[in-house]
């Protein structure tokens, strides 16, 4: 079987099946209950550069928790954009340190999550490379679409991308839903990826990873 979108469901739980779920069958709702009290803003220090970066990831978390509700403010939105783009520059310095010195001269990739528009995006020498899009929602992000730019599909730059999402998921403790075919391939290529994955949803996609194996073995 290959890993498609039309045979997507049997892999995992399609976000679109609840909604295919007739209002009647989801069981009874109370009006009278409340929604939940907004959790406080975190306290964003104005000088980041002096925050350890062990509690600033904590603090990405904080703030990203902020970003999956509702009604998120823009000084959220604002704070995360910060937070993220002061761990990429920590990220960015530590690979260039113990990059090659031919490589630094080369080129320089740059990956951030653009909250606005729902994407993972990779720049390289400042250019768009690729994104995939994604959905959040509660404590998972479900990966949807993966573009990668022609120009740079050459390059590796796949497995570069994928690799910064499925880390920078891990790093916000985030499960994750892999529905594009780009996902589930680098999945795949790289089990140890696969504990980021659902209990349940992971033993899917293992066991027909295992199918597919031995399919092509007896061929």
């Amino acid at each position: 079987m290959e890993l498609t979108m039309e045979n997507l469901h049997q892999i995992l739980d399609h976000p679109s099946a609840l909604q295919a779920v007739p209002e009647r069958s989801r069981g009874p709702r109370s009006r009278h209950l409340l929604a939940p009290a907004p959790s406080p803003e975190p306290d964003v220090p104005p000088d980041l550069a002096a925050v350890s970066t062990r509690d600033l990831r904590l603090l990405c978390n904080r703030v990203y928790q902020r970003l999956d509700t509702a009604y998120p403010g823009a000084e959220s939105r604002e704070q995360y954009h910060a937070i993220v783009g002061e761990l990429e520059h920590r990220e960015a310095e530590a690979e260039h340190r113990g990059a090659p010195e031919s490589v630094r001269e080369t080129f320089r990739d740059t990956f951030r999550d653009n909250a606005l528009f729902s994407r993972f995006e990779l720049f390289r020498n400042g250019v768009m490379a690729g994104y995939v899009q994604y959905d959040l929602r509660g404590g998972q992000v479900l990966l949807l679409h993966a573009v990668i730019d022609p120009k740079f599909r050459r390059m590796g730059l796949e497995l570069h991308l994928m690799q910064a999402v499925l880390l920078n998921a891990h790093r916000r403790r985030l499960a994750v839903m892999p529905y594009c075919p780009e996902a589930q391939d680098f999945l795949a290529a790289h089990p140890r990826y696969l504990a980021l994955l659902p209990t349940r949803q992971r033993r899917r996609f293992t066991q027909l990873m295992e199918s597919r194996a031995g399919k092509q073995d007896s061929r």
